[in-house]
């Protein structure tokens, strides 16, 4: 919602421009209400995409599952190599590489932060 909310800010701020310069405004609203509402939503199935809702662990392997895959995906995510992952922690984060990309996982947004770890740490 906050994407839809920021764009929609930026078109009622030039709306107001408009009324105050005399010009019309009802081409420059419309269109540009379409055109942030198509913006925000392509940036919204990118942070979907970018946020995991699941880690799953099978024997040496495991598995991300981002909300996006969730939501509109029927198939499985593919398992990769927990020797890999190099997995490393801080206070609060847990670092690890998955494919080519390195995540980040906050303990503020995993329940089972600790159990993660271990299980990262009995297969690494």
């Amino acid at each position: 919602m906050q994407y839809y909310a920021t764009f929609m800010m930026f078109i009622m701020a030039g709306v107001l421009v408009q009324v105050y310069a005399g010009k019309q405004v009802l081409a420059f609203a419309v269109i540009g209400g379409l055109g942030s509402i198509a913006l925000a939503n392509a940036i919204a199935y990118v942070s979907l995409r970018k946020r995991y809702a699941e880690i799953f662990f099978m024997d040496d392997h495991f598995a991300l599952i981002s909300v996006y895959e969730v939501l509109f995906k029927d198939e499985k995510s593919l398992a990769f190599p927990t020797k890999y992952a190099s997995p490393s922690r801080s206070e609060d984060q847990i670092h690890f590489h998955f494919h080519d990309q390195i995540i980040v996982l906050y303990r503020e947004d995993w329940e089972d932060f600790d159990l993660i770890w271990q299980y990262f740490t009995a297969h690494y």
